[in-house]
């Protein structure tokens, strides 16, 4: 087909002038940023998970308690308590036994009949039930509460002058004594509920072999394998604390 001049000289009308390209490019970016800047608050709004949040255990509903800890029983509390005393109970015996006894390897003295020693006896109120011994032997007139371990004394009465009773000094000295519970500084008032002392002479008369010895009515017989000595104690003082 044959063009005219015209039509050869005539622009394309299809493309767009070059200074309404660049302002659509221009408009395109300005379009594209403003999407982009309205987006990043979007995001920047959306709350964050906090860090280190604790999850929920698998299996474990949410709000449901934690449970008790189991609690004793109350037998092994009493039984406790039971063991507890028996324990003490049984120290305290063994401390009573021990501290009548005197310590291993102590020389008594050398006491003759007829000597005269000032002691100190250490006692308590119920020592007057609670301190016997056992023998069938009799020293100068005076003998011990029992013949044997199961026979009281049948050869005459118990006056207390007479009746022969173990004692321990503060010095740990063991002996055989009457008299000490006739004594007016032990009959005249009402004695100490402690463990006191009493100051008296020791009139020593002689010895008995191997008697035996309790120290509680309650105890048993301590058979004894050394002898001890025997004797009066007179002019008795309370010690004062």
């Amino acid at each position: 087909m044959a063009t005219s001049s015209e039509d050869r000289d005539r622009p394309d009308t299809d493309e767009a002038p070059p200074g309404e390209t660049d302002a659509q490019d221009t408009r395109s970016e300005e379009d594209g940023e403003g999407r982009a800047d309205a987006a990043a608050p979007a995001r920047a709004s959306r709350p964050a998970k906090q860090a280190g949040a604790a999850r929920r255990p698998a299996g474990k509903k949410p709000g449901a308690r934690p449970r008790a800890a189991a609690q004793p029983q109350g037998g092994s509390l009493g039984k406790s308590m039971i063991l507890f005393l028996i324990i003490i109970g049984g120290l305290a015996a063994a401390f009573a036994y021990f501290g009548r006894e005197p310590a291993a390897g102590t020389a008594g003295p050398k006491w003759k009949p007829g000597d005269k020693s000032q002691v100190e006896v250490t006692l308590v109120s119920t020592d007057i039930k609670d301190l016997a011994c056992w023998s069938a032997d009799e020293i100068s007139g005076r003998h011990c509460a029992f013949e044997s371990p199961t026979q009281g004394w049948s050869k005459g009465d118990a006056d207390d002058k007479k009746l022969l009773r173990p004692y321990t000094t503060t010095d740990r000295v063991q002996f055989l004594a009457a008299g000490l519970w006739s004594e007016p500084a032990l009959t005249s008032g009402k004695l100490p509920s402690a463990r006191f002392a009493v100051k008296c002479t020791y009139t020593v008369e002689g010895k008995m072999k191997r008697p035996g010895i309790r120290w509680s009515s309650e105890g048993a017989w301590l058979d004894r394998t050394d002898d001890w000595y025997t004797g009066l104690l007179s002019d008795c003082k309370l010690i004062t604390p």
